[in-house]
This record gives structure tokens, C-alpha cells and sequence, in this order.
């Protein structure tokens, strides 16, 4: 046993007082390991200092039955096996750091001792270290409906918690939470697979896979969306099993005003983008210049839209094979607000379109006229100075099943179109005299 010992303490010497250690000889793993595993290290208490958590010689498995918190920099290596009680999880502070980068042939598994969706809460950043990377990563089971405690939520005055197998961000700090996510799989997460809201970032998120999650593949703010790659698979058809998740849909929340500002791009993804889904009558607004790939396709919360702000810029170039689209998450007349444009650039155009479905009411506070106020699939321009200056190219588009206007022009907007279509909308265009 003073063998075993000495050989875990040249593994983990800072661990040593967090780790308790119970390996093969003359000690019984216990009947709950599974087949094969000879070693088991429980983890208690927080975890502050540099730490490295391996299976070594004997393929220890670790086991963390709480919270654990971890103001260090923590990490794991190839091959190592973290199993997770029930309601437990790893959450990763300001200070702290989690580096997970494993390989093809020897990934990092994050699971539950039982293996049922979600079954513990997941792994939770606060923390915008660079070490922070999971990569060659399986994380299954987690998503539990008990959520982090206490600032990670999101929403209408920060009122939803945020429930996810990994989840980034904090309601609390005004500093960005990064992690870079490759070649990971985030599966039977109990509620979503991946959760990024105020100021997260994903630097480098490229080819993972989120499948037989209970809800959304992925949900991030506006402020990220261009993060998100083509090449990962989030509707759960893999090739060697395919699991679809509860609602195959990438959730879009607002981002906050300060954070609205970049420049990106919206990617053809094997899911539709779902704006706002959840939050009924959310106005997304980007002061950015967005740019929409051709085959994108946006579907919008009850009442919600997108607003280009007077800074920003919307280029929606689609083709003839491969429009974009804009449409209500259920297609019936008028669910959805419509795309508004505050925002005078040259550059804003939508071509090759599909816009339908919205003007269900008007955007706040300026979308009105000497005959009241405007509701349309698509506003240029607004009723206060300011703000009025709009401008939009539109062409080839099909504009369709407004109660309103199809498109409203306001009289100190610029618009031009061409080869566009209009039917079902109580009338199709109108310019403010």
C-alpha cells in the first residue's frame, strides 16, 4: 500500500489533500466501478492550486459527488475518466482554468455514475483564461435541471437560469468567458448541450458533436453566433449513431447592447438558427456588420424580430439554389415581428430571400406614422430623426403573409428593389408620403 501511495503522490502532489485514493492491492475498488476500472480517486473540496488529475500507471478514474470549484488551473489528461454524482459538477471561476485536451485515440470522458440525462449539472465557466480548452472531450449525461448557484442566468432582467452540459458566461461580470471547444462530443445532456451568453466566447469551436441532448444542440448570444462552425454536426446525425436532439434548433438570445457590435458571419449549419426562442417579443438588435451565408435559415420567437441598428449592417446575399430565410418558428400570418432597418449603410441588401410570416406588431418606439403605428415583414427608416435614415437593397426576394405591409418604406429611408415577389400580405408595399 506505502507503494501505491509514493506512486500517487509523484502524480498529484498539490491533489493530495483534496484526492483520497483507493487502488487495486489490498484495497476493493468497490462493487460500483465499472469493468476494468482498478482505481478510484474521490474529489472533495475546492480546488485552488495548479492540479493535474490522471489515470497513471494503475487508470484511476476520478469521482466528484458536489460542486467542485476550481480557482486554479486544473488539468486533465488524455485518457482520464471523471464520473459525476448526482447533482454535482465542475465550475470554473474567475481565477481558475480547466485544460481538457485529449486525443482521438485516448479522449477525456466527463460522465455520470448513472448513466441518465442529466443526471449531474456540467461543467460551468466563469473564467476567460486561455488554458480554458476542452478538445477530444465526451461529455454525456449532464444538463441536470438544478442549475449553477447564483449568477448564471440570462433573459428579460436576468430572471432564466441557464441549464446546460457546458455552459459559459456570468450575470455578474462585465469581462468575457472564453473557451475553445474541438473535436468534442456534448451528448443525453438532461436539458441543452452547450450554453454561451453575456460576453462568452469560443475561440477555435470547430468539429464537434451535440446529439441525444433533451433540448437545443447549442444556445449563444448574437454576440457569438459567428463562432458557431459548419462543419460540426448539431442535429445529432452522426454517422456512427445518430441522435437527434429534443428541439434541432441553435437558440439566438439578444446580446447585450454593449456587445452587439462585431462583425460575422451567420453559416449554413445542419440546424435552422432559432431568434429568441423561448422569449417572446424580443427585439434583437446588432450595431455590427452581419453578413448571412446563402441556405440560412432564421426562425423567429412569437412576436420577436431583428433590428439593424444605425450602425450597423445586414448583407443577406442567398442564391437562387440556396435562399435565405426569415420566418416564424410556427409559419402562420404575422407570428413574428419582421426585420427592421435603422441603419443607413450602403451596404445592407437582402437578395435570393425568403421573408415571410412576420408583422405581428411594431417594432418599439419609432415605427409609427401619421396613421398610426407600422407593422411590416420589412421597415426602412423610422418616425424619429435620428434613427430615420434607413437603407436597403432588396432583390429577388419573396415577400409573404404579413397582416400589414409586406415592406413599409419611411419617407426619409433610401430603397431600392428589383425581381421581388409579393403575395399574401394585406398589402405588399407602401412608401410614408
Amino acid at each position: 500500500m506505502a507503494q501505491h501511495l509514493l506512486r500517487f503522490s509523484r502524480l498529484l502532489p498539490v491533489l493530495a489533500a483534496s484526492v483520497l485514493a483507493a487502488c487495486g492491492g489490498e484495497d476493493d475498488p468497490g462493487d460500483d466501478n465499472p469493468p476494468g476500472e482498478t482505481c478510484v480517486r474521490d474529489v472533495t473540496g475546492k480546488q485552488t492550486a495548479a492540479t493535474t488529475w490522471s489515470p497513471g500507471d494503475d487508470g484511476c478514474a476520478y469521482v466528484v459527488e458536489d460542486v467542485v470549484e476550481v480557482s486554479g488551473a486544473l488539468t486533465i489528461a488524455p485518457g482520464t475518466v471523471v464520473r459525476f454524482g448526482p447533482e454535482a459538477g465542475l465550475l470554473i471561476t474567475e481565477t481558475g482554468s480547466l485544460n481538457a485536451v485529449g486525443t482521438e485515440a485516448s479522449p477525456i470522458t466527463f460522465t455520470g455514475t448513472t448513466q441518465t440525462p442529466g443526471f449531474w449539472k456540467g461543467l460551468a465557466f466563469k473564467s476567460n483564461n486561455p488554458a480554458n480548452v476542452l478538445e477530444h472531450v465526451v461529455i454525456s449525461y449532464a444538463g441536470s435541471e438544478d442549475p449553477f448557484c447564483c449568477d448564471l442566468f440570462y433573459g428579460p432582467g436576468g430572471r432564466l437560469d441557464a441549464r446546460a452540459a457546458v455552459l459559459l458566461g456570468s450575470n455578474s461580470r462585465s469581462a468575457a468567458t472564453t473557451v475553445r471547444i474541438a473535436n468534442t462530443t456534448i451528448e443525453k445532456s438532461g436539458t441543452q448541450g452547450l450554453f454561451a451568453f453575456n460576453k462568452a466566447r469560443l475561440p477555435g469551436f470547430s468539429q464537434n458533436l451535440f446529439r441525444g441532448n433533451l433540448g437545443a444542440p447549442v444556445t449563444v448570444s448574437m454576440s457569438l453566433v459567428g463562432a458557431l462552425d459548419s462543419a460540426t454536426v448539431y442535429s445529432g446525425n452522426s454517422a456512427t449513431s445518430p441522435q437527434a436532439n429534443g428541439d434541432n434548433t441553435v437558440h439566438v438570445l439578444a446580446a447585450p447592447a454593449s456587445d452587439s457590435g462585431g462583425t460575422q458571419t451567420l453559416r449554413k449549419l445542419d440546424v435552422p438558427y432559432g431568434i429568441a426562442t423561448g422569449l417572446p417579443d424580443t427585439t434583437v438588435s446588432y450595431t455590427g456588420a452581419l453578413t448571412i451565408d446563402p441556405g440560412v435559415r432564421l426562425q423567429f420567437e412569437a412576436q420577436s424580430g431583428l433590428r439593424i441598428e444605425q450602425d450597423g449592417s445586414l448583407v443577406a446575399r442567398g442564391t437562387a439554389a440556396e435562399p435565405i430565410v426569415f420566418t416564424g418558428r410556427t409559419e402562420t400570418t404575422g407570428f413574428w415581428k419582421g426585420l427592421s432597418f435603422r441603419s443607413s449603410s450602403g451596404n445592407n441588401v437582402i437578395a435570393f430571400a425568403q421573408v415571410s410570416h412576420g408583422g405581428s406588431d411594431t417594432f418599439c418606439c419609432d415605427a409609427f406614422t401619421g396613421a398610426g403605428d407600422i407593422v411590416a415583414n420589412i421597415s426602412v427608416g423610422g418616425a424619429v430623426d435620428s434613427s430615420g435614415l434607413g437603407r436597403l437593397q432588396l432583390t429577388d426576394t419573396v415577400i409573404s403573409g404579413s397582416p400589414a405591409y409586406g415592406v413599409f418604406v419611411f419617407k426619409k429611408a433610401t430603397f431600392s428593389e428589383s425581381g421581388n415577389t409579393y403575395s399574401d400580405n394585406n398589402q405588399d408595399f407602401a412608401r410614408e408620403n
